[in-house]
């Protein structure tokens, strides 16, 4: 290939959750569906455009071809960007014990069998996986694997696809070759015009989660380094994945960081650093890098080192990217030469399904305890607060947060339904903060995390490093005792080599506060600074700690108010000798969506009959003070 020529390198994964037709309509049901159908023609109109650049190119260039191969990889022109194609191209049962996945199985130690019973995944990828594979049958002999878009029975496949498809769903015919979800359903979709098939999918199947392993590599198939503003910039490729993130805020993008971490350039913000590209950079999803962990016979993973070819961050602005490393080396999959073969590969692509299929299965864990699933920030947030340390303490340009800990993240969403931790999904307005405290006694850190689909930014394209942040809605999350204030952890743009620091953090959309070695009762406080894009922002609230205990929802809180019966049938009692200061009482979803509201005039009770199941906030305000109780409609 011609060395002027632009390489675009992609590998993509896609999980999606339509789940049943009453959870598809509840969420879609919180959607502006209006929004998205605009952005679904919008992505659309784009599409056209660029296959009419592409055959314009291709008229003018006629030794080009628009498919080729080169050194075993197969590539397509997907763009003209400057006058140049921009190309795509292709970037298990150890990676279910090294992210502690297994766990959640049938047979795992947490003892509640959850593998994707009933959950919808999808993959976008360079072709189609083999839909006849034996991993991918049911026990009638019928693919758990469709094409939407390939009406053939048996359409041509894709190893590459085929063996992220097993990543994910294989059932385990081979034990090595088991995936995350090995009960799900799926769909496999060729990658080309995926924005716009990804958002027919959001709004029609009420999508959950996508990984996508691809990406514009740091050097071309020719062995020119690409342009430099390219890496680490919030371009328009990033903005568009924010905007269709922020108006399906169920939905989590989960994009492979790449397989450039030997390749080298100038213009980048540090030697070995600053090579994540397009979507990578986005705000809203979780990009993945990929470890090698070390699992020794018994299951435990003592080591586990970042692979030497993964992606580092960060983002031009600072912000903290790749998000998590999952396990991506030497994993063995299904494979498309027939429908018994199998084949060990190692990348970032491997490390993406391996986190979006663990991901899938907290979200049906969730949803099975609170008959809701998380929003796409909630999930995020849990997952990185959870993530077990990549060699520093906190988070860093080459791990994010850390290996994903599925076992973790499920046993957090168990104590939150024992009060023994904080899962919440919150809305602030303008001007407002929220505040609430804490008891912990013992030897381990108390965590608080925040975390926020946050609006689209402004889109950089052909700016080199630009330190500007991109964050719309900045939230600011502090524990406070006494005189002593806990901040964020945030990386330093002027060192990004460096090990994090703690400080104000002004580019990331999760902040995370550690206290080590607790003792006593703590002020957890969340504000916002300057204006809340369209006045408000709804953010994921999770805390955890040894000894818990929940002590209020706010700092001037009424103490004494009990709600009973919990879980409520038809009535939800309360009473406490404050109920007389009490303004008015309201109820909020899980989602943060009001759904009553009546001025308290001496009432203890309250008729929920008509709310579905599901978990909601009953809260008491007046006098300058307020509660938040958790309950659970039945």
């Amino acid at each position: 290939m011609n060395n002027k020529y632009l390489v675009y390198f992609l590998f993509s994964v896609f999980v999606c959750s339509s789940q049943t037709k009453d959870e598809v309509k509840k969420i879609l049901n919180s959607y502006d569906l209006n929004e998205l159908k605009g952005l679904y023609l919008e992505s659309k109109s784009s599409d056209l455009k660029k296959e009419s650049l592409i055959n314009n190119f291709l008229l003018n260039n006629p030794t080009l071809k628009r498919h080729f191969t080169s050194k075993g990889k197969d590539f397509e022109i997907v763009n003209i960007v400057d006058g140049l194609p921009i190309y795509i191209t292709t970037d298990n049962a150890s990676a279910a014990t090294a992210t502690k996945t297994k766990s959640l199985h049938s047979g795992g130690d947490l003892n509640i069998n959850i593998e994707g019973q009933n959950m919808y995944v999808g993959v976008w990828d360079g072709g189609y996986a083999l839909v006849n594979h034996v991993e991918y049958m049911d026990d009638n002999s019928v693919s758990r694997v469709t094409t939407p878009q390939n009406s053939l029975p048996n359409p041509p496949t894709s190893d590459h696809a085929t063996h992220v498809m097993g990543t994910i769903i294989a059932k385990g015919v081979s034990a090595t070759a088991k995936g995350m979800a090995p009960k799900a359903t799926a769909v496999s979709y060729n990658w080309t015009n995926d924005l716009t098939t990804v958002t027919n999918e959001v709004t029609t199947n009420a999508l959950l989660i996508s990984n996508h392993s691809y990406g514009v590599p740091v050097i071309n198939d020719s062995g020119q380094a690409q342009a430099s503003w390219i890496m680490g910039c919030y371009d328009s490729q990033a903005r568009s994945w924010d905007q269709l993130a922020y108006s399906a805020p169920y939905y989590l993008m989960v994009a492979s960081a790449g397989n450039s971490g030997g390749d080298t350039y100038s213009g980048g913000l540090a030697e070995g650093y600053d090579k994540l590209t397009q979507e990578k950079n986005a705000k809203n999803n979780l990009v993945i890098a990929n470890s090698n962990p070390f699992v020794l016979p018994n299951g435990n993973v003592n080591l586990f080192p970042i692979n030497s070819s993964s992606s580092q961050g960060p983002a031009d602005d600072g912000r903290i990217k790749p998000d998590l490393a999952g396990d991506g080396t030497n994993l063995i999959s299904s494979y498309n030469t027939n429908t018994t073969s199998y084949a060990t590969l190692t990348g970032t692509s491997m490390a993406s399904p391996n986190v979006a299929g663990s991901l899938l299965l907290l979200q049906q864990y969730y949803n099975e305890l609170n008959q809701n699933f998380m929003r796409a920030s909630t999930l995020k947030g849990l997952a990185c607060h959870t993530a077990r340390d990549g060699g520093t303490t906190g988070p860093d340009a080459k791990f994010g947060w850390g290996l994903l800990d599925t076992k973790k993240a499920a046993q957090v969403i168990s104590k939150d339904n024992l009060n023994t931790a904080i899962i919440s999904e919150i809305t602030l307005n303008q001007g407002e903060q929220y505040t609430f405290q804490v008891g912990v006694t013992a030897e381990e850190k108390l965590e608080a995390s925040i975390s926020w689909t946050d609006p689209a930014g402004l889109q950089k394209d052909g700016i080199l490093n630009s330190p500007v942040p991109v964050l719309v809605n900045d939230l600011d999350l502090r524990i406070t005792k006494d005189a002593n204030v806990y901040f964020p952890y945030k990386l330093q743009l002027s060192n990004v080599a460096a090990a994090a620091i703690t400080g104000d953090n002004i580019v990331d959309n999760i902040e995370k506060v550690d206290v080590a070695n607790p003792s006593g009762i703590y002020t957890v406080t969340v504000s916002h600074k300057g204006n809340l894009s369209s006045g408000s922002q709804t953010f994921s609230l999770v805390v955890t700690g040894s000894n818990f205990q929940n002590l209020s929802t706010n700092s001037n809180d009424f103490d004494n108010i009990v709600i009973y019966p919990n879980p409520a049938n038809d009535v939800l009692n309360f009473n406490g000798s404050q109920l007389s200061d009490v303004d008015f009482i309201r109820i909020n979803e899980i989602s943060g969506k009001e759904v009553y509201r009546s001025n308290a005039l001496e009432i203890n009770s309250i008729d929920v009959s008509s709310l579905a199941k599901g978990v909601y906030f009953l809260t008491f305000e007046g006098n300058q003070k307020s509660v938040t109780k958790k309950f659970i409609k039945k």
